[in-house]
């Protein structure tokens, strides 16, 4: 008898947890192409590709210096988000308990891919953000749902 109680007691935290760290998921459309870039300016995908460790975990995505602050989307797992940038050197960056950065050199009309992700942390997930190739980048942004800018 003990045996069956502990078994639905697993199960059902189990289950708790998973419905749990699922409300942190993206919820948005699917993946759609974004449309063109307009005249001088790039196209970024930033995105999370959906995973079970670390999904609970959200952050920020900030463009420019960290002077300036200016979140522009918060990365949910699953989550994607196209940001139109102007040409030249771009600073993103994401902090919980450690802060990670890349910068993406990009011209007028380009499409570039920076993929999000989330380590083991002290107190909290860490996040990592990284530029990937442009093969991978499709590839793992079409499992991906849409992303609302930050509000400002």
């Amino acid at each position: 008898m003990k045996t069956i109680g502990s078994r639905m007691l697993r199960g059902l935290s189990l289950i708790a947890a998973i419905a749990l760290l699922g409300a942190c998921a993206a919820t948005g459309p699917r993946y759609e192409p974004a449309a063109q870039a307009p005249a001088g300016k790039a196209l970024v995908y930033i995105y999370r590709p959906g995973k079970f460790m670390g999904g609970g975990v959200v952050f920020d995505v900030h463009a420019g210096s960290k002077a300036d602050n200016r979140a522009i989307v918060e990365l949910q797992s699953g989550g994607y988000f196209p940001y139109y940038a102007d040409p030249g050197e771009l600073e993103l960056w994401a902090k919980t308990e450690s802060t990670s950065s890349v910068t993406v050199d990009v011209k007028a009309g380009d499409t570039a891919y920076v993929r999000g992700s989330v380590g083991v942390g002290f107190f909290v997930g860490r996040p990592s953000l990284e530029m990937v190739d442009r093969s991978t980048g499709e590839r793992e942004v079409r499992e991906c749902k849409l992303l609302q800018p930050a509000k400002k």
